[in-house]
């Protein structure tokens, strides 16, 4: 990856550099005259923007805050002999002040259910401040053990991931029905980061989960929390982090954890954001709450290392707001955040590329997530090259996102960005932009899957004629034949597409498993798909690839006895390939890339 001056963008955080690359091009096509590209606008909705109004309260509090201050100043200019301490603005408490701690604590009381108290809070400089400071507490603490695990749900947050000196441990949530955290996912990771442990030394010593979840957008239920609670209480040794950046932007109920497991809060530290549901990204405010005074006291030396104290003003503001909010404000912001995401939800629908899992529901953000998977093999333009330095065809969801960027003029994120594989083709839309502007997005992405899937068609098509020459018995082939032509008819829209290249999927099937039933030693045919993408499970982060060796191996095994029988020269021999070798062979290597994810 090259940034837009030509240098290298390895070490760069991989949205910030999409968004360098967005300002460019911008920048590039405003001097471009009677241009397609200039007439098409660059649309994002790929970063975490809010566009809700700022809330009455804030502006509320600065327009008093800073007439008071005015006035102040004024009186002290005219006299500037006498000073007067309150015209210039001091250093505050590095925690906080405690008029802004007092209210934010009666204003976080009322949220959670569950007394907070103001030595419970530490304002911070921005959500992704705080999780830096507990993140560099922890490892303060625990620095005898070399990078130490947080077990986290995958897919993550980027954030959590970019910080050197821990690792992060997977909860595969992407298993679970709706993608939900569950209890039973949580424990099953939590015994295996222990045994991990063991090995390594990179003991486990806190669980992060962000709820409502980024990517995700999904929201841990009451009965599922209070599952979750027995599980943490088997393990006394693990701090539990809660990122709810997202908190405000919920469209179901959200359950308090502290109201529900009040035994836990000396454990239990709480990062609350005015970034998203405030509409307050660039103020960068934030806070932590923690029942813990020893921890407290370590992320307030972090905080102090690290900026001294938040702003005076924000601190209060933020404060102010959370205190004065009203449940129809509240109610106004989710609502308006929620037309969006239905609308990107149900276009996604619509165009057949919503994400497999029927049970899956966006509860909270502002975030949908797209299976894009079709537009993969289409051909990276010319001008991305210079992004992504390579040709050929898209075969990763970062070449996708460029691709997108480039030839469609929208910006969106891969979710490979957050965990899950480069090769699984799905896709993260951020659902902030106005809806006339969602749907020239969608239209576009619309667009162009629709031309990724009549290309694919057009290919299968050609291959399964080429094939169906090889079978013998003309009753099946008549069959085949006539389905085929059917198909080769066929138009209409990107749905329909898709239901097209899963009948032309099933049908390769069928001539595959035909002809090599049919003949006397097994068919060897060129490989057609990457074998990284037919390996990796859909939704396993690449690196947990050869965790799942021993499943696939087990599968091979199945599959030559339904294939060949139990006995058998041909059997033997089959039995005989390498994983290399195995992938020559189309029906299983169509196995591989059609069956559900791995349990």
């Amino acid at each position: 990856m090259f940034t837009p001056d030509g240098q290298p963008a390895d070490k760069i955080d991989k949205i910030m550099l999409l968004s360098l690359w967005v300002k460019a091009l911008r920048k590039e096509r405003a001097q471009i005259k009677d241009s397609l590209q200039k007439l098409q606008t660059i649309i994002t909705a790929g970063m975490g923007q809010p566009t809700y109004p700022v809330s009455a309260h804030t502006i509320d509090f600065f327009l008093v805050y800073w007439k008071h201050l005015e006035k102040l100043v004024k009186d002290a200019q005219n006299n500037l002999d006498e000073i007067k301490e309150a015209a210039a603005i001091d250093y505050g408490h590095p925690q906080g002040d405690e008029e802004a701690r007092t209210l934010m604590a009666e204003a976080m009381t009322a949220w959670y259910k569950k007394e907070i108290k103001p030595e419970h809070i530490l304002f911070t400089t921005g959500g992704a401040g705080g999780l830096r400071v507990v993140f560099e507490a922890l490892h303060e603490r625990y620095k005898d053990i070399p990078l130490h695990r947080i077990i986290t749900p995958f897919p993550y947050y980027g954030l959590y991931g970019d910080y050197p000196k821990h690792r992060l441990h997977p909860i595969e949530v992407m298993k679970e029905p709706g993608f939900r955290l569950t209890a039973e996912a949580l424990e099953k990771s939590i015994i295996d980061a222990y045994a991990l442990g063991k090995i390594d030394g990179g003991i486990p010593k806190a669980v992060l989960i962000c709820n409502p979840s980024n990517p995700l957008g999904t929201v841990i239920s009451e009965a599922e929390f209070k599952k979750i609670a027995e599980v943490l209480r088997k393990y006394p040794d693990l701090h539990i982090i809660f990122d709810e950046a997202y908190t405000e932007m919920t469209y179901v109920e959200l359950p308090s954890f502290l109201q529900i497991a009040p035994d836990l809060q000396h454990r239990t530290v709480i990062m609350r954001s005015a970034t998203k549901g405030l509409s307050m990204a660039g103020e960068r405010m934030a806070m932590l709450l923690t029942a813990d005074p020893k921890l407290m006291n370590e992320l307030l030396t972090i905080n102090i290392s690290i900026s001294g104290h938040a702003p005076r003003s924000l601190q209060m503001a933020y404060a102010h707001t959370m205190k004065n909010i009203t449940e129809k404000e509240k109610e106004d912001l989710k609502n308006f955040y929620k037309e969006k995401v239905d609308y990107v939800t149900d276009r996604l629908k619509k165009m057949g590329a919503e994400i497999s899992d029927p049970n899956y529901k966006v509860e909270g953000t502002f975030y949908v997530l797209a299976d894009f998977s079709d537009m993969f093999n289409l051909e990276i333009p010319e001008e991305a090259v210079r992004a992504l330095g390579k040709k050929g065809k898209v075969t990763t969801d970062e070449e996708l996102t460029y691709y997108l960027l480039f030839k469609d003029s929208i910006m969106i994120a891969p979710l490979s960005y957050y965990g899950v594989s480069e090769k699984a083709g799905l896709m993260r839309i951020t659902c902030s932009k106005n809806l006339k502007e969602l749907k020239e997005v969608m239209d576009r992405l619309e667009s162009t899957l629709l031309e990724a899937r009549q290309a694919r068609k057009t290919e299968l098509l050609t291959h399964n004629y080429q094939q169906l020459q090889k079978i013998g018995d003309p009753t099946l082939y008549e069959e085949i034949n006539s389905r085929l032509n059917q198909i080769t008819h066929k138009t209409g829209d990107c749905l329909s597409y898709k239901s097209q290249l899963k009948e032309l999927n099933s049908l390769h099937h069928t001539i595959m498993k035909t002809l090599l039933h049919d003949s006397p030693e097994p068919k060897i045919f060129p490989e057609e798909k990457e074998k990284e993408r037919i390996l990796a499970p859909r939704f396993f982060n690449t690196g947990e690839v050869s965790c799942v060796k021993k499943q696939v191996d087990k599968e091979w095994e199945e599959f030559l006895d339904k294939t060949f029988g139990k006995e058998g020269t041909v059997r033997k021999l089959m039995a005989g390939l390498s994983a290399d070798e195995r992938l020559e062979i189309v029906p299983w290597r169509e196995h591989l890339a059609s069956r559900p994810p791995l349990a």
